[in-house]
């Protein structure tokens, strides 16, 4: 096989794509096992293998289409194939006529009369669908599926191996990354003789020339793989983007053997899911004063011998290829790490600076490890509580930061004094390992208020809201957490025995004192 028929394996539409018990090609099984990346589910599985000791046990290893579920399985079929019983798949039927659930009954009726353990691979939708659907002899199974979505593991004679278990990004101090995605793109690219890829593509010289040559010469900066990284991190942390083993094989794929260039195929791929969170975040849509000067002097070839220079030096490196104003933009946020002639596109990094995501990682890394409170205090002050108080008082200026607006009655507003602070007791409770979110903790004067989570779309609303921005529809979905928020707060701060009224230019307060209504002029 060529390097472009090796290639193609990667592709979600390849025939290769999904994992059977069946054997491909001498090349394409060559090629897998050396893509292979070991997760730390899998050095679990093997261990719950090990581990497993009687014939009742089953081992449900479970996540989502496409995540490795069936190659985890079928790496170690071989060996433990005369031990236990495997059911690579529990979409996949005994006969044509069969439903998953029917199949998955028949194979739990098989492992009954079996004298060894049972391996299954799980989509979580299917074990819902079991729990809810499966025949009522198999109720001990159905309330084993019950105790691990309600977050058991191991129990009695049932061990779950969830992926949701071992995300793939993470966001710990000194190891904001994937060492997953970078391993797999590393192993595409690497300049190697075990490398299949590599060694296809050395054999092709004659087609350097062509694009996905090009692309693949490109991708194997180191630097360039760390921007790819950094970018499938940000689509997680903004779109709560989902990426299965699958998926990213066949992005690395597309970015390789795209319809253009490494950098627009990275950014303009289409359709939907990854492709949709990653045009999203285009740096061409970023509006900058010379990035924007860049493509209007780019478009009406204005002279720029800097930028010319800079040019030469990149067709010169990575092949010739004519590209428009946007395109540039696009290798410029791309190739930021990359030294490539004068540097021209270095002067463009401040322009790509992605402030809302170092926001989001830093105050993430506050909340995991709590070894600053002064600065998680800052945060908590100066935008968490202040944007909850200023969304909660639009429509009442000059309130403060210690009043509250609680309702307006007969043309009559109601505030109320009140305290709100970082929780930090109800901070040291176990923390998740769950990048999407972290959960804050806030109280209004002694008492808690229950935790809610912030997502990096949260952050990024307080952030604007401190800055001026009202919101509006647009931002519904994370209005609703905030207007939650509010209400609670604005609840318990109402029982707190002291109100302010206002109306036109009067105010006066009513305080309960010793079960007593004080009624005071302000």
């Amino acid at each position: 096989m060529n390097f472009l028929q090796l290639l193609e394996t990667l592709a979600r539409s390849s025939a290769e794509a999904v994992s059977t018990l069946s054997k491909s090609s001498d090349e394409v099984e060559d090629l897998r096992s050396y893509l292979y990346v070991e997760t730390e589910i899998e050095s679990r599985f093997l261990d719950a293998l090990k581990a497993t000791g009687t014939a009742q046990s089953i081992i449900f290893i479970c996540g989502s289409s496409g995540d490795g579920k069936s190659e985890i399985l079928r790496r170690h079929h071989s060996v433990y194939k005369d031990d236990f019983l495997y059911h690579l798949d529990a979409t996949h039927s005994f006969k044509p006529d069969q439903s998953a659930v029917e199949a998955l009954n028949e194979l739990f009726d098989r492992h009954q009369s079996s004298d060894k353990p049972l391996i299954v691979g799980i989509n979580i939708g299917m074990l819902f669908n079991f729990q809810n659907s499966g025949d009522e002899r198999h109720e001990e199974i159905k309330q084993a599926i019950g105790r691990f979505i309600s977050g058991e593991r191991s129990f009695d004679n049932y061990q779950f191996l969830s992926f949701e278990d071992y995300p793939k990004f993470s966001l710990d101090e000194g190891k904001v990354g994937s060492d997953f995605v970078s391993e797999l793109l590393a192993k595409v690219t690497a300049a190697d003789e075990k490398n299949p890829l590599y060694r296809a593509y050395l054999k092709d010289a004659d087609k350097y020339h062509q694009l996905v040559y090009q692309n693949y010469r490109i991708l194997q900066e180191p630097e360039v793989q760390a921007l790819i990284v950094q970018t499938l991190l940000h689509a997680r942390l903004k779109y709560d983007q989902f990426l299965s083993a699958r998926a990213l094989l066949d992005f690395i794929y597309n970015l390789i053997a795209g319809d253009s260039v490494l950098f627009d195929n990275l950014f303009l791929s289409p359709g939907d899911g990854l492709s949709n969170s990653l045009r999203s975040l285009d740096p061409c849509l970023l509006r900058s004063q010379r990035i924007d000067e860049f493509v209007v002097q780019r478009s009406l070839s204005v002279l720029d011998s800097e930028f010319d220079e800079f040019k030469s030096a990149f067709m010169e490196k990575y092949g010739n290829h004519e590209m428009p104003p946007n395109s540039w933009v696009r290798a410029f946020y791309v190739l930021i790490g990359v030294d490539v002639g004068n540097n021209y596109h270095k002067a463009f990094s401040g322009d790509f600076r992605c402030k809302l995501f170092e926001d989001y990682i830093h105050v993430w890394q506050l909340h995991q490890t709590l070894n600053d409170k002064k600065q998680l205090r800052e945060f908590y002050d100066k935008t968490l509580i202040a944007s909850l108080i200023k969304f909660a008082n639009r429509l009442l200026t000059g309130l403060g930061n210690d009043g509250i607006y609680l309702a307006e009655r007969n043309g009559v507003t109601i505030t109320t004094k009140l305290r709100i602070a970082m929780d930090t007791k109800a901070l040291e409770s176990p923390v998740s390992s769950q990048i999407h979110s972290f959960n804050a903790a806030i109280k209004v004067g002694d008492e808690s208020i229950k935790t809610f989570p912030v997502t990096i779309s949260f952050l990024e609303l307080a952030e604007r809201i401190m800055s001026g921005y009202r919101p509006n529809r647009h931002d519904k979905n994370t209005i609703v957490i905030l207007e939650e928020v509010i209400d609670e707060v604005a609840q318990v701060a109402s029982r707190n025995g002291s109100l302010t009224f206002i109306k036109d230019t009067y105010e006066w307060s009513l305080l309960l004192e010793d079960d007593e209504f004080i009624v005071e002029a302000c």
